[in-house]
């Protein structure tokens, strides 16, 4: 009982900013970080919608670029995927995504109405010319090093560090080009725990289509419900040889490692 009493003294010793008049303001006005109330919006902001960190994360790079019909690459045409893993909507415009390692690049959400609902996948690619025409957002400038290390660091509109995945100093964990396809990095489908700074955190694409894959991880273990089409965001000339789901759930993983894990 003490310890909860201490607790509750702390939180009534930080109140909400006021003015003069008794009117919450948003930090910077008394030379502070803007406020965030608790409930997603920044006090006196223009209803700018920021989370917690663990709540928004990557999911999926597909740095290695698209590869269509024809066998042609595109090394420019490259997406990043991130998930709502947290327990409201968001809206992440004006969101920052932070690449560092072989390219040292800030890029900005644009801005949009549109909420990310609760487990629900976006993607933002860098045109919608290529293999993937239904993009959440566009980032013109968007780019990846072709075998050279890069972590992504997703900041909201406070500037609060929400998810670090990648590494500045280790090649990609997975996903690549090998002259006939390009396979996306995923992140694994785990129930508790996991960062995107782990290199077990992550896994190259498998197609529904893999015969030999859905027999090791479906009809043998009488879970062919588990092996659901996901690549219905890349375009059908690309199918064949750029392997990634954009904006659907990731595939299973070789190891099992979808289902653990741990509460740490």
């Amino acid at each position: 009982m003490p310890a909860l009493l201490a607790i509750a003294a702390l939180a009534a010793c930080n109140p909400h900013p006021l003015d003069e008049d008794g009117v919450p303001v948003d930090g910077s006005e008394l030379g502070q970080v803007g406020f965030n109330d608790g409930t997603g919006t920044v006090a006196g902001s223009e209803g700018e919608m920021n989370s917690e960190r663990g709540s928004i994360v990557f999911t999926e790079f597909l740095w290695s670029g698209s590869v269509d019909a024809d066998g042609t690459w595109d090394a420019a045409d490259v997406f990043v995927e991130i998930k709502n893993e947290g327990n409201r909507p968001v809206n992440i415009s004006n969101w920052r995504l932070i690449q560092e390692g072989t390219i040292d690049e800030t890029y900005r959400i644009p801005e949009t109405e549109n909420m990310i609902e609760v487990g629900e996948r976006v993607f933002i690619a860098a045109k919608d010319t290529g293999c993937f025409p239904y993009p959440d957002f566009v980032i013109p400038n968007l780019r990846f090093p072709m075998n050279a290390p890069f972590e992504f660091t997703l900041r909201d509109a406070d500037e609060r560090l929400l998810e670090p995945s990648g590494s500045e100093e280790h090649l990609p964990y997975a996903g690549g080009y090998d002259f006939v396809r390009s396979r996306s990095m995923e992140r694994v489908e785990m129930m508790f725990g996991g960062r995107g700074t782990e290199p077990h955190m992550w896994h190259f694409h498998v197609p529904y289509e893999d015969d030999e894959i859905k027999e090791a991880f479906g009809t043998e273990r009488g879970d062919e419900n588990r092996f659901v089409v996901n690549n219905d965001l890349v375009s059908e000339d690309c199918r064949s040889h750029t392997h990634a789901s954009p904006g659907r759930p990731n595939s299973p993983d070789y190891s099992g490692a979808y289902s653990t894990g741990s509460f740490e």
